[in-house]
């Protein structure tokens, strides 16, 4: 017993100390601590000096050591948390892309099968013959608007393309589902354009 004891110390030394250092580096090479709590810091650095003054008073290697090296780390991360933060200015995102498509509960069908795309409420607005679904990717993150009105498809005219969304790009994760989904998109019956590529 008197083995295991400083072993499962000096492991508690190792993964405590692991468990900040990737944090540490992330903020000090993007110096980008944002999203770090303030608060969360200062509690921090107060705790880990707090047991760093305990495991002097008892003597004790593990804590000493484990305190020492955090309380150093999450002091890093402080300092960079004062310096760097700095007034929050609003993030630019994408809200959401728009397209126009001839056949709306297709297409909205179309995203909700091979990208499960959860579909919104459908909006209408007879006054102007327009119609549309919001579609959610990425737990609610992503936005595609499919818009249809009859009476207005943008189109090519004389062979001169109009200004407007050239593509949309999904990643999938992997080369081979693109592969797959190629293969299931000819087994039901939809024309490819262009085979995958990189």
């Amino acid at each position: 017993m008197d083995f295991y004891a400083p072993l499962f110390g000096y492991l508690a030394v190792v993964f405590t100390i692991s468990s900040f250092v990737p944090q540490v580096w992330q903020s000090l090479r993007t110096r980008s601590v944002e999203d770090l709590s303030l608060w969360t810091l200062i509690i921090f650095v107060c705790s880990s000096s707090s047991w760093l003054i305990y495991g002097v008073l008892i003597i004790d290697l593990p804590i000493i050591i484990t305190n020492a090296i955090v309380f150093t780390l999450q002091l890093a991360l402080l300092v960079l948390k004062l310096k760097h933060n700095g007034p929050r200015q609003p993030k630019t995102k994408i809200e959401h892309a728009a397209i126009w498509v001839k056949d709306l509960e297709g297409m909205s069908e179309f995203y909700a099968k091979y990208f499960q795309a959860t579909k919104g409420s459908k909006y209408e607005n007879p006054a102007k013959n327009f119609s549309s679904y919001f579609l959610k990717f990425d737990h609610r993150k992503t936005r595609i608007e499919l818009m249809h009105n009859p009476e207005y498809l943008p189109k090519l005219e004389n062979g001169v393309k109009f200004n407007g969304m050239a593509h949309l790009a999904f990643s999938v994760g992997t080369k081979q589902r693109v592969d797959e989904l190629t293969h299931q998109f000819k087994t039901d019956g939809y024309t490819i354009l262009g085979e995958p590529r990189t």
